[in-house]
């Protein structure tokens, strides 16, 4: 008998002797658990990927883009310059901006500082992408309206009181070595408003056109204007800032500042990356709770079939086979927890906010019962309040590469456990064993 058909042979009747014996109930609590730590992470990890990626997408497409070009000269925004950058392979747009920080009051004595972005008036044809991101309607051409105006976050509006149509007084501050400090306040009429998503965005930033936006500049020196490009892979951001560079070598420009996504957002996607790093490991966590579960109950299978192993061993069983038989024992058990984890989390991840709804009207019933029965009152219960949090309902994004992870992980755990439980069967001597019996 070939030895892979042996040691099937003897898998086969080692697992219907354990099942005989009862010993399959701590096989299916260790793959409960494995089930358990598996559906928890693809829970967690699809909620905070919904969270991140939505932040994350909403700055690249809003604020930071994913390539960045200052251009200090005097003058407007170089159309040559932007032509050739828009030219290149995997540009999605090229979209020039210049920003300021302005204070705005309103009639009522209220006042807010802004950072204030001014765009080309044709924004919308440049960078298409740019109205979706701040959640107005892609039908409408064009992102600021006949007769011109400030475009202000949502949030930004209602702290102020402004509705569309109503006028804002702008307040810009400007220095000047000879000059000194020069102050304007211009008046301004709330062309629109945007929902992004993002609070930060929605309460301290506001869009301006360039033809409405001069008076709020300095009047002598230059314009600080930026180029922001967005890539149709912004994982190619290194490969298209070497061709950039080129480009503005070309021109007479190569000390000109250039700086991708990657670094101008560095701090804030630090942070989130060792979030999400912290959070698999203190989640994972459970898997190594499991992996010492299934160990000693190895030890404990290992210990009481001692003569049958080595039984096993003196008819020319080799240690390596025998051990294989308890490592397929624990790929098993971490295999089918990890399947039966995988289906309940991706379950629970794509209805989360079903799940939530379900918790909040069961906490409501059971709060209103309790009020009807001591006569007293209760508050509706909101998992994700809007009062607290800045959101409607809860993102979720499953990505492939760390699902795999978290399956592998799991089956990986399962079969180290095992085979470190069966590392005692190499030094078992079956003379020793067999000797009384």
């Amino acid at each position: 008998m070939r030895r892979s058909a042996w040691m099937r042979f003897v898998s086969k009747r080692w697992f219907a002797a354990r099942r005989a014996s009862g010993g399959s109930a701590s096989a299916v609590l260790a793959a409960a658990g494995i089930g358990v730590g598996v559906a928890a992470l693809v829970v967690v990890l699809g909620v905070m990927n919904g969270f991140q990626l939505g932040y994350v997408e909403s700055i690249l497409e809003i604020s930071s883009f994913h390539l960045r070009i200052e251009d200090e000269r005097a003058g407007g925004p170089d159309e040559g310059l932007l032509a050739a950058l828009a030219a290149r392979p995997g540009a999605r747009s090229v979209l020039p901006f210049a920003e300021t920080q302005v204070i705005l009051s309103t009639a009522e004595g209220r006042s807010l500082p802004i950072k204030l972005r001014a765009l080309p008036s044709d924004a919308a044809r440049r960078d298409p992408a740019l109205i979706t991101a701040l959640g107005l309607n892609p039908a409408e051409p064009e992102l600021f309206p006949a007769g011109g105006g400030l475009v202000l976050g949502a949030e930004l509006a209602r702290y102020l009181n402004l509705s569309v149509g109503e006028e804002i007084e702008v307040l810009a501050v400007s220095s000047d070595p000879e000059e000194g400090v020069e102050t304007r306040i211009l008046p301004f009429r709330v062309a629109r408003t945007y929902r992004s998503g993002y609070y930060d965005f929605d309460f301290g930033l506001g869009f301006v056109s360039f033809e409405d936006a001069e008076a709020l500049f300095p009047r002598e020196g230059p314009v600080s204007y930026v180029y922001g490009v967005k890539l149709e892979d912004r994982y190619a951001d290194g490969a298209f800032a070497a061709g950039a560079r080129a480009i503005l070598a070309g021109r007479g420009l190569p000390g000109t500042a250039l700086e991708t996504w990657r670094r101008y957002n560095r701090s804030f996607f630090g942070a989130l990356k060792t979030e999400k790093t912290l959070m698999m490991l203190l989640v994972g966590l459970i898997f190594l709770v499991v992996g010492v579960n299934i160990n000693h109950a190895m030890r404990r299978a290992v210990a009481e079939r001692m003569e049958d192993i080595a039984l096993l061993k003196a008819v020319g069983g080799g240690a390596e086979e025998l051990r294989s038989v308890f490592v397929l024992e624990g790929l098993a058990i971490g295999a089918g927890g990890a399947f039966f984890g995988l289906l309940a989390g991706l379950l629970i991840a794509v209805n989360v906010n079903e799940v939530f709804g379900l918790v909040e009207a069961l906490v409501n019933g059971a709060v209103a019962l309790w009020a009807r029965l001591s006569g007293g009152g209760g508050a509706d219960f909101r998992v994700f309040s809007p009062q607290y949090f800045y959101l409607m309902e809860v993102p979720v994004r499953v990505l492939f590469p760390e699902t795999l992870f978290i399956v592998a992980a799991a089956v990986a755990s399962a079969a180290a456990a095992a085979g470190s439980a069966a590392a005692r069967v190499s030094g078992l001597a079956p003379a020793e064993v067999l000797r009384y019996e």
